[in-house]
């Protein structure tokens, strides 16, 4: 290849925007690096629920027992130490006095600095914790802690309140009970009313936790965050609204069959046996120079009264953790769409190579590995599409002389060119949109491909050879530059090589501009992609050997059937 002036200054062009694309990109906002919110940022919740009290040691355990007269029941109760439940998935920490979970630790997962556990619904955000048992206007006030009892095997809580409000001044008891299953969990409420009159309950919530975009909850940094309320209709219909909408879109009440909020790995859900009408929250958290929204979804019961001693039950099922297909799927066939892998019909398409994905890791129990061979699949699937696309590519450049030709000759008539040129193609055999087609065939599988390695938690902190995380860009050193590190990406930089030395093997015919401007798309795609993860750029990686072997071997074969010919 000749480098004359004007790839010279391409290349020179390419490389300084490379040098300054990650500052820009942070400056405008085009990448998210947000590190989890600390605890002592305030937000100023849509709905007000009963006071929390001040947070006790979170490895403490609560009583297992408070009789009804050792607290005062004209006074609020004080706080009490969380109570722990949890399995070898995720840890609840409730607050027996609030009546909910103040966060919840997914014991599998953790934050971008690895020196602490993933933590959902942090109690600090959108509304009160995962669910608590609040009045959509006003408060009610916990005067009594009548029971708070964990199971032996500390997968299960059972919780005895008497609150109080105006609406029932002699006060209402409320009993809840979790029970922990992966990172499914069955809750049950109950409400019995103590008093010697008629209580009118209009307007209770069950809050299925709140949860802020991945940035936030991870301190990871994110190309293309997706943060959503999402929900299932009574009719059957998926909806998702995107956690910044404006509050017309945004707040609105269906019924549904249940209820979650999303970000780009986790997900909380809260379904029910019985369509609910949907509750939602929403505050912005103040992170530096950026408002970013926390969003939570839940369950506003149908109003109803209770005679004096009579008790009125709700019973749910929650998921709180990753976003697994197959961990969705045994929740709810149809949570599966929470994943937003890709958009439209290419999102099956996403799941099921994802699926495959998955299922590749189960005989490899390498995820590097299974990335390379679902690679090598899909490109022996579409094997005969790029050789049939790169012989007509082949054949287009061998008649690019005559084409020249008539080009010259007719230049005057353009009407008589074109009949010309249609001629030319039918006497040689030669399709002008065969190089085309094929290729426009795969590009739906490799966009899908490409979603499905961007939105998997299961590459997250998974290492394979010098890469820490599929997840994230393989940086094995920095070049400390006068205003900013430049990270040393080794695959994305083995991706552009592979992709420049394919595209020069690439038959190709048009003018001399085009063919420059082709050569120089791998610079372009390396400023573009320079911080892609380690687990997509070893797809691309791969993808891009495999096209370089495939067209050796159609070369070959072309030289040898040129060499029978003779």
């Amino acid at each position: 290849m000749k480098f004359d002036k004007d790839i010279l200054l391409g290349i020179a062009i390419c490389a300084a925007i490379l040098v300054g694309w990650d500052p820009l990109c942070r400056a405008m906002g085009w990448t998210s690096d947000v590190p989890a919110a600390p605890s002592q940022q305030t937000v100023a919740p849509k709905n007000d629920a009963v006071a929390a009290p001040s947070q006790t040691k979170s490895g403490s355990v609560a009583k297992k027992e408070v009789k009804a007269d050792s607290v005062k029941a004209s006074k609020p109760v004080a706080a009490m130490p969380d109570v722990e439940i949890g399995n070898d998935n995720l840890t609840f920490f409730i607050d027996p006095v609030a009546g909910d979970v103040k966060k919840i630790a997914l014991k599998k997962y953790q934050n971008s600095k690895r020196d602490g556990n993933v933590i959902l619904d942090s109690r600090l955000r959108a509304a009160q914790g995962a669910f608590a048992v609040f009045p959509k206007q006003g408060t009610w006030q916990t005067v009594e802690v009548v029971l708070s009892q964990k199971s032996a095997d500390n997968k299960s809580y059972k919780l005895i309140r008497k609150l109080t409000s105006t609406a029932f001044p002699q006060g209402l008891f409320v009993e809840q009970n979790w029970e922990l299953n992966g990172y499914a969990a069955d809750y049950s409420v109950k409400f019995r009313n103590a008093s010697n009159t008629h209580v009118k309950i209009a307007d209770a919530v069950i809050s299925g936790g709140d949860l802020s975009s991945w940035a936030q909850v991870s301190g990871d940094k994110v190309r293309i965050p997706t943060h959503r309320l999402d929900f299932y209709t009574a009719h059957g219909d998926f909806d998702d609204i995107k956690a910044d909408a404006k509050d017309s879109k945004f707040f609105r009440s269906p019924m549904v069959d249940w209820a979650g909020v999303s970000n780009k790995y986790f997900c909380s859900i809260l379904d029910a046996a019985e369509p609910f009408t949907l509750w939602q929250a929403r505050s912005y958290i103040n992170v530096g120079e950026d408002s970013l929204p926390a969003i939570a979804a839940g369950a506003q019961l149908p109003g109803f009264e209770l005679a004096p001693g009579e008790i009125k039950g709700f019973n749910f099922k929650s998921y709180n953790g990753p976003k697994i297909i197959s961990q969705l799927d045994a929740f709810n066939p149809t949570t599966g769409k929470v994943m937003h892998l890709s958009w439209g019909p290419m999102d099956y398409l996403a799941r099921l190579l994802l699926w495959i994905l998955v299922k590749f890791n189960d005989v490899l129990h390498s995820y590097g590995w299974s990335i390379i061979c679902l690679t090598i699949v899909v490109r022996l699937l579409f094997y005969p599409v790029t050789a049939k696309a790169n012989a007509s590519m082949k054949k287009m450049q061998q008649v690019q002389p005559q084409l020249t030709a008539l080009r010259e000759k007719y230049k005057d008539n353009p009407q008589l060119l074109n009949t010309k040129m249609m001629e030319l193609y039918r006497q040689e055999g030669v399709n002008p949109f065969g190089g085309c087609l094929p290729i426009l065939l795969q590009i739906p599988v490799f966009f899908a491909l490409y979603a499905t390695l961007d939105g998997a938690v299961e590459l997250r902190q998974v290492a394979f050879w010098w890469c820490k995380d599929l997840a994230a860009a393989d940086t094995v050193a920095k070049i400390p530059l006068y205003f900013f590190d430049l990270p040393i990406n080794p695959l994305v930089l083995a991706m552009t090589l592979l992709m420049a030395i394919q595209q020069r093997m690439t038959p190709m015919s048009g003018d001399p501009m085009q063919k420059k401007m082709m050569m120089m798309m791998p610079g372009i795609m390396l400023i573009f992609l320079y911080d892609l993860p380690s687990g997509l750029t070893l797809y691309w990686t791969v993808s891009n050997l495999f096209s370089i072997v495939q067209l050796m071997l159609q070369q070959r074969a072309g030289k040898k059937a040129a060499a029978t010919a003779k």
